[in-house]
């Protein structure tokens, strides 16, 4: 079973990337963003999942080092992170050229040619 360039797994972690740092709300985060797994405001934030996804994905991780299985869950997570922001009305994901659903559409193809 062949597996897509991890090259490209860690370029595609850019747009996700992008989008949920723009929906984080940092003004009151005493720790900037930095999930610490010991604070209570964290534990009980209700922006704990992006915090997380974010320090184990940033631009200052070296994704280069995780293994192909690691950077796929990352990828689905952020996958899933993506669909659950379109709102119901959102046009139909199959032929919309909007950037979440050309990027939703990129992802899928990319991890579907690891069953090939």
């Amino acid at each position: 079973m062949g597996h897509p360039d991890k090259a490209l797994l860690i370029e595609l972690m850019d747009f996700p990337r992008q989008k949920i740092l723009q929906g984080m709300e940092l003004a009151y985060c005493p720790h900037a963003g930095f999930f610490n797994p010991v604070d209570e405001q964290c534990i009980y934030c209700h922006q704990g999942m992006e915090c997380v996804w974010m320090n184990h994905n940033d631009k200052l991780v070296a994704l280069e080092q995780k293994d192909y299985q690691a950077l796929k869950q990352q990828l689905l997570i952020a996958l899933d992170y993506i669909d659950s922001s379109l709102t119901p009305h959102h046009l139909s994901r199959r032929n919309c050229e909007c950037d979440n659903c050309v990027w939703m559409r990129k992802v899928s193809k990319v991890l579907a040619l690891e069953t090939v």
